[in-house]
């Protein structure tokens, strides 16, 4: 290990050792700052709120685990609104220790509440949702789910909801460092709490206020709102809120040199975390502890904490801790062990990178904004549409007043002219869409056939090797017959034996070319007949197995294709799929055609210099799968991407293309799969075609 390269991987950490960011939890201007002669509790109530709490800690500690408790209520029969609320509870509980199950239960809640119309759910599950994705560092992510949540809520008047979006706000912009922001946002929270009589959340807006205080300094501030939370905490115990609290007031007091009343508070807090399965916290106190014994020179405690506080961020991915315990470790070893001190720099360099990009502040910053923009618009909506309401009152009340008579007789007779104007256009309509849809299938089938022509000389050749094959083993086999009669007249049972053999064998390869020419001449049908237009679970590997093979073998016979320009990876874990087989198998063939196409046209262009190379690939993605056709061909110029899929669009010479392929390839895949179908293409290096089929039809 150079020194050069170690100073140099040193100068890009920052190291962020205080204010330290401090625990938020419960997922709204300033108030004013409090006086501690009015605010703080007593030295007894004090007393008596931490002998509470560390009874409620050794309880906590004989529980079951959260996560558990709840899955086991998951496999009763619910309601699907409980399971909804549900499901973002199990998330809640998991979202710290094992973010990606978290993950999938909550998305799981989003799907129910958006199928059965539920607000509350969608609103619930859609705050959890940024919640985790701020856990992991997707802020931006976070944001737009927090504020997708806040605007649900809003719209249905939902004041739960709305807190509890606007508390996941406050800790988004905390953990940004902007928490005079994020103090607006808790404060919020907080009339809103007390407007509900929430006790829950006004204890955790209380909490989250005294958290950034403490970031900015103003540690009287952050005592007393923490000190109101803690006595809360005493008369409703719970297990999260307690370790969350222990943290905190471990954190004021780190700041005010007071290091062994602050060790006391983390180390009452680590039972709790673990009984809620807080991996998150555990890492936290754990390198709060780290920086206790750092501050107390007792540096072999504080490698030892720091190395557990890395790895739990490390297990949940948590860039922040991550940066911050790789720092300290770095620090610790550099007097040392230059090479661990270098390895651990480089963690802290990815774990900045991660957090702290421009373009993710950026975005962050632009939607702000958008949330802002959002709440004026909904605002000025709101505002317009009363307005309107109440000037087509006045509009109607003298309308009425004043030409009722006259209205309902020229209503009667307008309704009789509308009535027969609306079913002649309706006829008109319907005729004209029985003929677009007659048109359509018309289309679909000439450029089947139009399709079919471009293979038929190739298969015509694919057919006649094993013809071939079957004619001339079938003029042996009556040779061999003659050949037979012949010793059967001998007597020679040796050689009839022999002869008998030599037949079978001939037999077998008779039936294996058969077979083969069976084989394509079956696809071509299946390519050339109507589609029945009815969806089958479909084994997408398979029909792209087929068509692929039907188009390799009509182009490689005509163009001398060898077998190694096609390259297949198939996923082989990729489920079924509800889907027309014919219609998509023509989608594939048309794809593949136009990769051949491209392919030999910039072989010809270059024939010592270019090696062909088409790659068909398949894998499943979130809620669909995917066929990805690649090619190294011609590439497609930039000013005809987006006319691509126009109906009698084409790039070939007169003659060589319907250009229709391509536009119904996306009538089929967008209007008949809710897919999507995209097109990716470098002019003289290549095209990649990829088509996306939703799981659920």
């Amino acid at each position: 290990m150079s020194k050069s390269k170690y100073l140099e991987a040193r100068r890009n950490v920052v190291i962020f050792l205080i204010p330290r960011k401090v625990v938020h939890y419960g997922e709204t201007p300033q108030p004013p700052p409090l006086s501690m002669k009015t605010e703080v509790l007593s030295l007894v109530q004090i007393v008596r709120l931490a002998l509470g709490l560390c009874l409620l800690a050794g309880a906590g500690r004989a529980q079951q685990s959260p996560s558990d408790s709840l899955k086991q209520l998951l496999t009763q029969p619910l309601p699907d609104t409980s399971r909804a609320l549900l499901l973002e509870r199990l998330g809640s509980a998991l979202m710290y220790s094992r973010p990606a199950e978290a993950m999938r239960y909550v998305q799981e809640g989003l799907t129910l509440s958006e199928q059965k119309k539920y607000p509350r759910g969608i609103a619930r599950n859609r705050n959890r949702l940024g919640s985790i994705y701020r856990t992991v560092g997707s802020y931006t992510q976070a944001l737009e789910a927090h504020l997708e949540a806040l605007k649900v809520a809003q719209q249905h008047h939902d004041l739960e909801g709305m807190a509890r979006a606007y508390n996941s706000i406050g800790i988004l912009y905390s953990e940004q460092k902007d928490s005079r922001k994020a103090i607006e946002y808790f404060t919020r929270t907080k009339a809103l709490a007390e407007q509900l009589n929430d006790a829950e959340l006004v204890e955790i807006s209380l909490t989250n206020i005294g958290t950034d205080y403490a970031l900015l300094g103003q540690l009287d501030s952050a005592l007393v709102y923490t000190l109101r939370a803690y006595e809360m905490a005493a008369k409703n115990p719970d297990e999260s809120t307690s370790s969350v609290l222990f943290i905190n007031l471990g954190n004021i007091h780190y700041r005010q040199k007071n290091y062994p009343l602050a060790l006391e508070y983390y180390r009452r807090s680590l039972p709790l975390s673990e009984a809620a399965e807080d991996q998150r916290n555990l890492s936290q106190t754990y390198f709060e502890m780290a920086r206790v014994f750092q501050q107390t020179r007792s540096l072999d405690s504080c490698r030892y904490y720091a190395e557990k506080a890395l790895r739990l961020a490390q297990d949940v991915k948590n860039p922040k801790n991550i940066l911050d315990a790789a720092t300290l470790l770095a620090a610790l070893y550099e007097p040392t062990d230059l090479a661990r001190a270098y390895r651990y720099y480089q963690q802290a360099m990815a774990a900045k990178d991660q957090m702290f990009a421009q373009e993710k502040v950026r975005q962050l910053e632009n939607l702000g904004f958008k949330e802002e923009l959002n709440r004026q618009q909904l605002e000025y909506e709101q505002i317009q549409y009363r307005s309107l309401v109440q000037t087509y009152a006045l509009l109607a009340g003298i309308v009425v007043a004043l030409l009722i008579a006259f209205l309902l007789y020229r209503n009667m007779r307008t309704r009789q002219k509308a009535n027969q104007l609306l079913q002649y256009q309706k006829d008109e309509l319907q005729h004209t869409l029985t003929e677009l849809k007659a048109t359509q299938a018309q289309l679909i089938q000439s450029e089947k056939m139009a399709s079919l022509g471009e293979l038929t000389a190739g298969i015509a050749h694919e057919i006649q090797n094993p013809l071939n094959f079957v004619n001339n083993y079938s003029e042996l086999n009556l040779e061999l017959i003659d050949e037979m009669r012949q010793e059967l007249e001998r007597g020679d049972l040796e050689e009839i034996q022999l002869l008998a053999t030599d037949l079978e064998e001939n037999e077998r390869k008779i039936l294996r070319h058969g077979k083969q020419a069976e084989a394509i001449v079956r696809g071509m049908q299946q390519h050339s007949r109507r589609s029945s237009g009815t969806r089958e679970l479909t084994d997408l590997n398979a029909l792209a197995q087929e068509y692929v093979e039907l188009a390799y073998n009509g182009m490689s016979a005509k163009d001398k294709l060898s077998k190694n320009v096609l390259t297949l990876d198939f996923d082989a874990s990729l489920p079924k799929v509800a889907l027309i087989p014919g219609d998509v198998g023509r989608v594939i063939l048309n794809l593949m055609n136009n990769a051949f196409y491209a392919v030999m046209e910039k072989k010809e262009t270059q024939p010592e210099a270019y090696e062909p190379a088409i790659k068909v690939t398949t894998r499943a993605l979130d809620r669909a799968v995917e066929i990805r056709v690649k090619d190294n061909g011609t590439g497609i110029p930039e000013k005809y991407l987006d006319k691509l899929f126009q109906p009698f669009f084409t790039t070939k010479p007169t003659g060589q293309g319907t250009g229709l392929g391509l536009s119904l390839a996306y009538d089929i895949v967008i209007k008949g799969h809710s897919g999507q179908l995209n097109v990716e293409s470098t002019e003289g290096a290549g095209t990649t075609f990829s088509v996306q089929i939703p799981q659920r039809g």
